[in-house]
């Protein structure tokens, strides 16, 4: 199996051409890797995932909204303090799961439901450099952060069922017709 693949690879994999993964990778923000670097599974597994919820007809501020809210959760439970890769927020994705405690597109298991009050926030795990306020002094909170999150997430999901039907029937009418 592949540990890192090329940008040509990542294209394959996800069925799409290059143009639109750069449109993916340029909207949501995300760190492109070098060529030396390549993409990692994780990354991969990500596209994937984006590729899909475009195929459910998600859009792409939906998609960005949802990734962005996702990666301020997991900077407010210091969860980038963990390590010093450059695509640290994605390095949890990988195949679909339906853990209540698990995000979304990043896929990272938080270790509470999300709909629960189990959120321990003040751990760290590294230095950062400081920030001229603290985060709840500026109105940052965890359990706001989360709420806001969940109901956007629903709605991604809720678009996911609505679609499912309609790419069922045509995938079996394409199967008939080609």
């Amino acid at each position: 199996m592949e540990k890192t693949f090329t940008f040509a690879r990542l294209c394959e994999v996800v069925g799409k051409g290059t143009f639109y993964i750069s449109n993916i990778q340029r909207n949501l923000g995300i760190y492109v890797p070098t060529a030396d670097e390549g993409y990692s599974i994780a990354y991969v597994g990500f596209m994937e995932k984006i590729v899909a919820l475009r195929t459910f007809n998600v859009s792409l501020a939906d998609i960005s909204d949802l990734f962005t809210k996702e990666k301020r959760i997991l900077e407010l439970l210091k969860f980038d303090s963990i390590s010093d890769s450059a695509t640290w927020y994605l390095d949890s994705c990988g195949t679909p799961n339906k853990d209540q405690d698990s995000l979304l597109l990043t896929g990272h298991a938080l270790g509470f439901h999300l709909d629960g009050c189990q959120i321990q926030s003040n751990l760290d795990f590294g230095k950062k450099d400081g920030e001229l306020f603290a985060g709840h002094e500026m109105g940052e909170d965890i359990s706001r952060a989360i709420a806001l999150y969940d109901k956007l997430a629903a709605k991604v999901r809720t678009r996911v069922e609505k679609e499912t039907p309609v790419l069922k029937n045509a995938l079996f009418w394409g199967a008939k017709a080609f």
